[in-house]
């Protein structure tokens, strides 16, 4: 299983200063995080949310850290699809020039949104997410691959264009999307992308792995090829003892669980769009769920990779032997210290990663080649 680092860049503390500070922070830690092997920096595009996310233009800071890395792939997780937020041309050229200048590092990751407060403020009605969505990935690879490009639907209309410049890697960038529900996890699947779990809890794991593993087997990709790959979000803090990482991270898993309720709040407590409505009704378990129980008992079931060593390789072996190919370790949060994560990140690199042993699916699938 390959260990990555995810980033929504988050800060308590939201003076010029502080935000700041923290995008240099994260800069560090993904610096570290080349020279420590890591697979893939990823960050989110999300706006108006500043109590969750300051990072907005992340295709900017996947630019900067192009020049100041070598070996880490840089993953775009998400690029927010529906028309009014982003065109799709500006998409398939923000891709391509950072795929460029990385000489070949990009990952790329897609997705509707799933907040009120993004799409409202667009002008966006969120049942026309979905259709824009799917229209947008189908239209990218082939705009990175064809020496000229037009389209013409409903929803769409570009008059034939070169759409430039091209992606170093050919046919074209690794191709993901955001699942947080069942019907996303089938439709990647289906469509041969690589899976984002964002919100898929640890427990679901198994059963989401084996849904989209069951669906690729007749897919008909949407890009040039298949990018078979389950990534899976965990909250990540590894220190010395499970006292100071439980210390120092668990007010801020509580912290982001409270400011997603928050945030879904227009849409739990009122009316739920129907393509939304399977991930809300899941959220809002989730969200009375974490209100009853304590991040040790979170931990002890594998629901976040908080603690020493030895409990994060416990965490992360479960993920391994359910099928996860790609942990998304998500160590930056609120009041985590800069000092920590470094720590952490090394901790992993050193001491866990080492000692993951290969799951018996992959030990299967190497067999099989």
């Amino acid at each position: 299983m390959d260990l990555s680092i995810f980033f929504e860049i988050e800060t308590a503390d939201l003076s010029e200063a502080g935000v700041r500070r923290c995008y240099d922070e994260c800069v560090e830690q993904v610096m570290l995080a080349d020279e420590l092997g890591y697979r893939t920096a990823w960050f989110v595009e999300h706006h108006f949310l500043p109590s969750l996310s300051q990072c907005t233009a992340p295709e900017l800071m996947l630019a900067h850290l192009a020049a100041k890395t070598r070996r880490i792939r840089l993953g775009h997780g998400i690029v927010l699809l529906p028309f009014n937020i982003n065109h799709p041309v500006r998409v398939a050229e923000r891709i391509a020039v950072l795929d460029v200048i990385s000489r070949g590092r990009i990952e790329f990751g897609g997705g509707r949104s799933t907040t009120d407060a993004e799409l409202s403020a667009f002008n966006i009605d969120p049942e026309q997410t979905r259709p824009q969505w799917e229209e947008a990935l189908r239209m990218l690879p082939r705009m990175w691959m064809q020496d000229s490009f037009s389209w013409d639907s409903p929803a769409m209309r570009i008059p034939e264009r070169p759409v430039i410049p091209k992606p170093v890697q050919k046919p074209h960038p690794p191709m993901w999307v955001a699942c947080n529900q069942p019907s996303t996890v089938e439709f990647a699947g289906r469509n041969g992308l690589g899976v984002l779990g964002f919100g898929i809890g640890q427990g679901q794991s198994n059963d989401f792995v084996r849904t989209y593993r069951e669906k690729l087997k007749d897919a008909q990709p949407i890009g040039a090829f298949i990018n078979p790959k389950f990534a899976l979000l965990t909250f990540t803090l590894c220190c010395p003892t499970d006292e100071e990482s439980l210390r120092l991270q668990g007010p801020n898993v509580k912290r982001y669980v409270e400011d997603c309720r928050q945030i879904f709040a227009p849409w739990i407590d009122g009316r739920i769009p129907p393509s939304y409505k399977w991930q809300m009704e899941d959220n809002r378990e989730r969200f009375k769920m974490f209100q009853t129980v304590t991040m040790e008992e979170i931990v002890k079931a594998g629901g976040a990779c908080i603690g020493s060593p030895e409990t994060c390789l416990k965490v992360l072996q479960y993920l391994s032997d359910c099928g996860v190919d790609e942990a998304l370790l998500f160590m930056q949060m609120y009041t985590t210290p800069h000092d920590k994560i470094m720590r952490s990140l090394e901790l992993i690199a050193k001491e866990v990663r080492p000692r993951l042993a290969t799951s018996a699916r992959a030990t299967d699938a190497a067999a099989a080649q």
